[in-house]
């Protein structure tokens, strides 16, 4: 009867070691949550801030990448994509009212075209935002009148 080497069971524990370490901890995921909780209180303050709003489009698509690079928990996830997704209709309704206040002038049609739009992407921008802050147990309230 031939003796396994102990070289032979180098593979393996290698191969048992690279399985059992994948997938997250439970202290790194928490870690994430909590980065994505914080992501969507800044990014809430600086809609309710920031006035300037080519400035708040910036300072939006700034925060969606790091939102974008955080994973978290199945409830952190949840709520990160529809922070992001918040966010990225609050940057939409953000640009029509710059194409309103900047290419609309005498234009009746087109004005209240921009202004629908922008309407429509900040109201769901807002509720998305809400939702997420649902999901990690944080109440948001109106987002600039919506």
């Amino acid at each position: 009867m031939k003796k396994k080497s102990a070289a032979n069971a180098v593979p393996l524990f290698v191969a048992f070691a690279l399985v059992a370490g994948c997938g997250s901890s439970p202290s790194r995921t928490a870690t994430d949550d909590a980065s994505i909780k914080q992501e969507l209180l800044r990014g809430v303050h600086q809609i309710r801030a920031e006035h300037d709003r080519k400035k708040l489009s910036a300072e939006l698509a700034r925060l969606l990448v790091r939102l974008g690079r955080a994973r978290g928990s199945t409830v952190g996830e949840r709520a990160r994509v529809l922070a992001m997704q918040g966010f990225e209709a609050t940057i939409k309704g953000t640009r029509s009212q710059l194409d309103f206040s900047e290419n609309d002038s005498g234009e009746v049609a087109a004005a209240t075209r921009d202004a629908q739009r922008a309407d429509r992407y900040l109201t769901l921008g807002a509720n998305r935002l809400r939702a997420a802050g649902q999901a990690l147990g944080i109440q948001i309230g109106k987002l600039n009148q919506h």
